[in-house]
């Protein structure tokens, strides 16, 4: 038998040489797939876990969550206490209360605050759970807005904003879903009164009012200029509707809380896990009372 010339014996030697870092790129590229794909899988059942532990429903509520009259929602700015506040009433036993910090998610479960069964759900103050917020407050026996009083100088559009978008809400209107409002970390230095938190909430939610009902009037005006005389009158009724549920209090009257529909209490509260918690018997106190009214 001939035998193979160098040329023969290179190319061979060559061929092979290619198929082993072919097949050895092909195994590594195999593995990191996998590994992916099980770190997905990993990550996915980590969350449903988390989910499920703070009692939240994965696809949004359930219908049973819908059913229930005992929610009590907890709302306010990023940072103001919430989540100390939700965990202090979730987990009254201080040996059994997790650290706290800014929520990613909501939190939900149900909670025994002087004898009484309440379904505490907690809001991230973010504007991306604005969504999450409107599906839980048509549920809501009564709502906490937490207040940082110690940066709510600073904070106060969008403190004022968030109040305002909570008690517009059609169904909290509808309701006259009472509200607590706490100005909390009064141990900070810097933290202002109740009465001067009040103050300063009403002046700003008075110009709100007044830009966003000036906005409405404008977009209202178009839509007849664009309607015509023959739809006008219907443009007409449906702006009368939209400025009625997004007005609050009296029209060519100052805001105050007093004139809502919704009984308004405002608290003052210090929520530092590990320490005194100054103002939670108050918030108990309000809580089994808006569940037995």
């Amino acid at each position: 038998m001939a035998e193979p010339t160098p040329f023969l014996q290179a190319a061979g030697s060559g061929g092979t040489g290619l198929y082993m870092l072919v097949g050895t790129l092909l195994i590594a590229l195999i593995g990191a797939l996998l590994w992916y794909v099980l770190n997905q899988q990993s990550a996915a059942i980590s969350s449903q876990s988390m989910a499920l532990a703070s009692g939240n429903s994965i696809h949004g509520l359930t219908s049973a969550q819908r059913k229930r009259n005992n929610a009590i929602v907890v709302v306010g700015p990023m940072g103001a206490g919430k989540t100390a506040l939700w965990t202090r009433l979730r987990f009254p036993d201080s040996a059994t209360q997790p650290e706290t910090q800014t929520s990613m998610s909501v939190n939900s479960a149900e909670a025994h605050i002087n004898e009484s069964k309440a379904y505490l759900v907690d809001i991230p103050g973010h504007q991306k759970y604005r969504l999450d917020r409107d599906s839980y407050l048509p549920m809501a026996r009564g709502i906490i807005f937490v207040v940082d009083s110690a940066r709510v100088t600073e904070t106060v559009r969008t403190t004022a904003e968030l109040i305002y978008d909570v008690l517009a809400n059609k169904k909290v209107q509808t309701n006259e879903t009472p509200m607590l409002l706490l100005c909390n970390k009064q141990d900070d230095p810097m933290a202002l009164s109740n009465t001067r938190v009040k103050a300063l909430l009403e002046d700003e939610i008075d110009k709100l009012r007044a830009s966003r009902q000036a906005g409405l009037d404008s977009l209202r005006d178009a839509h007849v200029a664009a309607s015509g005389a023959a739809a006008g009158g219907d443009d007409d009724d449906a702006a009368a509707d939209e400025r009625t549920s997004d007005f609050l209090g009296y029209d060519g009257k100052k805001f105050s809380f007093e004139d809502l529909p919704n009984p308004i209490q405002i608290n003052e509260s210090s929520l530092v896990l590990g320490h005194d918690m100054s103002g939670l018997e108050l918030i108990e106190s309000w809580v089994a009372d808006t569940l037995h009214s």
